[in-house]
């Protein structure tokens, strides 16, 4: 076969001008198809079927070119055309049109699917995915040299560097804790990108010897490990110019940065701290033992920020640190609150007089004005706080937290996941994730992190306290379960005074009095001063020894001392039962009115999610104090809450807060035979067994002519499955060598 002759008979064909044409168009046919097809919402099998249709044309149109030939007289087997008559010349000419035509679409429609869908896609891609600017983690810089003497320069600058990045809009930059979770393991920066959850990495080192420093800086990208810049920088290091070298190298490598990742957007330093380095060695060091919220780490880091201050003064960074150490030790520890907002508000004070313009000292004031119950001021500071520094993460935990406070569980929990998307690493904002998932019903998820957070946070002791929380709530129902979470947090930590309140609480529930009074005792003997001390010392009185001394002389003669309403709503629980069990109604209901007036007011009309456990409580007390009008409004009130309850819970009408919020409102109406049914519910379906136990003990007590048989009964199932969770624990505290033989007594 002559390969020359076979290929002048394809051009004299056209075979070649109809593979290119058909191919132009086949190609242009697929784009379109495929562009369009998610704008118009076609099945997805529209642009692969189209796709696989050209391919099939194509040898086809090959085999129809080289075996037909258009002629004048229509379409005709070539070899049946005489190559005198034939018009393939004339042909060849249409298809070099068409060719051209088609090549011209081809282009219009690039250039309109670059311009137009492009955008589309972008702008779709951003509001799915939260499109940043550029993220980016900035490990800490290594400490190179040989005497491993200039870890504060090199953490220093690495905090510098994050610090101002995370000022700029748009930028998402992993927060300080998750970046210094990878202190020292910079092998695999893919490994670290993807578990921040970033596209760029800043690394470098410090080395110094003699009198001389090198500080190299390199910026990565993740997906590939290349190299997008590097310098090295040397200098010579004196005791005076050791900040100045510091500001010169960040201002030197966020220039690099805004050129390759930042566009026109400015990055600006903070203010140079202090220009001591044993002022600043101590600042860093007390930042560090702020983060597992462990009592005597918080101690301590007071101490080191006070060593910050003795030696400079003016370190406004030092006070304002000094003021958040001092609110976490009295969250944490035992200090009487009149103390505790003292030292927050002279701190914060002396830092916001320093620098204006500081972000802690702000959060500080947040945490004073929380303390004093004015949550409106505290949100305002704390949103302040979060404006003039994104990446201070423990932000997202306060203003989440004084959501609750708002009664917007929403907002909360949007709160929380901000702060884990920042600083996916931070025990607390995996802590705080936790509960997002429990709001979300993903219990697989909440049991995730846990896991997690113990792995990588192992000395982060809430965690333990968290499962134990949530082990006693609906839908598990398990106080066996969260007993010996609330036992490991003590035991990993014994000052942990918020575990014991928990233990108190379970160990009435489970029947195991003499524990609850051990537990009690350690509470009140050790930390009698604490939230978590006036936070039980009711419900103990009330549920376990049936007297109410120390919750008058503890809490109710305190809130005199203070004049500020209670912010733990437990207290008004606390306030409720030992107004029904003495008969002394007058005696609380100041409280109530201080925290509240407008639950007094006769044009009452709608509750909100802040105030609405206080309405329910306050219908009863008001009608055996007289009230009886405001009582009714109350409960009008209620009921029309309880009904709304749905719209902002996750599984609205079927979830278990909306059932409880019903089962109050038949409750305070006096319909006892729909408040068993709702009470039957909380329990089989949803095992609220806090709930149950509860409101059980509530209509045994102080309504005892309304004690039926069918509460009787719910009650009796209820201590059946209780008592298995008691012999459970008892196994437990045996395997532990905790248990005590006299106690055996108390089983039944």
């Amino acid at each position: 076969m002559n390969i020359s002759k076979f290929i002048e008979e394809l051009k004299r064909r056209n075979v070649f001008k109809v593979a290119t044409a058909y191919a132009i168009a086949g190609w242009l046919i697929i784009q379109v198809v495929s562009t369009v097809s998610p704008q118009l919402e076609f099945p997805e099998w529209v642009a692969p079927f189209f796709t696989v249709f050209v391919l099939i044309g194509f040898p086809l149109a090959l085999i129809f070119a080289w075996a037909f030939e258009l002629t004048p007289d229509g379409i005709k087997k070539s070899q049946e055309v005489d190559i005198t008559e034939s018009v393939t010349s004339r042909t060849g000419k249409k298809l070099n049109g068409i060719i051209i035509t088609v090549l011209s679409m081809a282009v219009i429609f690039l250039l309109i699917e670059r311009v137009f869908f492009a955008e589309a896609a972008f702008i779709e891609n951003q509001s799915e995915t939260g499109f940043e600017t550029a993220s980016i983690a900035v490990l800490p810089f290594v400490d190179m040299s040989a005497g491993q003497d200039q870890e504060y320069f090199s953490d220093g600058l690495s905090e510098e560097l994050l610090n101002a990045l995370a000022k700029v809009e748009d930028m998402k930059v992993a927060g300080r804790t998750s970046s210094f979770k990878f202190k020292g393991q910079n092998e695999n920066l893919k490994l670290i990108g993807d578990e921040l959850n970033v596209d760029h990495i800043l690394e470098g080192s410090v080395r110094k010897s003699g009198n001389r420093i090198r500080i190299t800086a390199q910026l990565i990208k993740v997906n590939d490990g290349f190299h997008m810049w590097s310098e090295t920088f040397d200098r010579e290091l004196t005791a005076s110019n050791i900040f100045e070298i510091q500001e010169e190298i960040s201002k030197k490598v966020l220039g690099e940065l805004k050129v390759r990742l930042l566009t026109s957007e400015e990055a600006e330093l903070d203010q140079i701290p202090t220009r001591d380095i044993e002022a600043y060695q101590a600042y860093l060091k007390g930042n560090q033992l702020l983060v597992n919220r462990n009592y005597d780490e918080i101690v301590a880091a007071i101490d080191l920020y006070e060593t910050a201050i003795r030696i400079d003064p003016s370190f406004a960074a030092a006070h304002a640190n000094l003021a958040i150490a001092y609110n976490q030790q009295g969250y944490y520890g035992n200090i009487p609150l009149n103390d505790m907002q003292k030292n927050i508000k002279e701190s914060a004070d002396k830092a916001m007089a320093i620098n204006k313009e500081s972000a802690e000292a702000h959060a500080a004031l947040g945490a004073y004005y929380e303390n004093e119950s004015n949550f409106e001021e505290a949100l305002k500071f704390y949103l302040k706080s979060n404006e003039l520094n994104p990446n201070l993460i423990d932000n997202y935990n306060w203003i989440g937290n004084l959501y609750l406070q708002f009664g917007e569980p929403e907002k909360q929990m949007a709160w929380y996941e901000k702060g884990f998307e920042k600083d996916p690493l931070n025990p607390l904002t995996i802590y705080n994730r936790t509960r997002v998932s429990l709001w979300n019903r993903d219990y697989e998820e909440m049991e995730m992190f846990f896991e997690k957070n113990i792995r990588i946070n192992p000395d982060f002791i809430p965690t333990y306290y968290l499962k134990g929380n949530i082990a006693s709530g609906a839908p598990f129902g398990r106080f066996d379960e969260a007993f010996i979470n609330h036992y490991k947090t003590i035991q990993l930590d014994p000052n942990f005074p918020r575990a014991y309140s928990f233990l108190i609480y379970e160990t009435t529930a489970l029947n195991l009095k003499p524990l609850a009074t051990q537990y009690f005792n350690t509470l009140r003997t050790k930390y009698n001063q604490s939230f978590e001390y006036r936070g039980i010392v009711g419900f103990y009185e009330h549920y376990t020894v049936g007297k109410y001394d120390r919750f008058e002389e503890d809490v109710l003669r305190y809130l005199d001392s203070t004049n500020t309403p209670p912010n733990d709503g437990t207290i008004f629980g606390d306030m409720y039962d030992f107004a029904m069990q003495t008969g002394d109604i007058k005696r609380v209901l100041p409280y109530f009115e201080l925290s509240d007036p407008g639950l007094f007011s006769d044009t009452l009309k709608t509750l909100t999610r802040r105030n609405a456990d206080q309405a329910y409580l306050l219908v009863e007390l008001l009608k055996r104090a007289g009230e009886t009008e405001q009582s009714d409004i109350l409960v009008t009130a209620f009921c029309d809450y309880a009904e709304r309850s749905k719209q902002w819970l996750p599984e609205n009408q079927d979830d278990v807060a909306y059932l409880l919020n019903q089962s109050s409102c038949s409750f305070a109406k006096g319909d006892y035979e729909k408040y068993y049914i709702q009470l039957e519910q909380l329990y089989s379906m949803h095992r609220d067994f806090p709930g149950v136990y509860i409101m059980l003990w509530d209509i045994k007590n102080n309504f005892p002519d309304k004690y039926t048989d069918n509460f009787k009964n719910l009650q009796r199932k209820l201590d059946e499955e209780l008592n298995q969770q008691r012999e459970n624990v008892i196994e437990f505290l045996k395997s532990e060598g905790e248990w005590k033989e006299e106690w055996e007594a108390e089983k039944n």
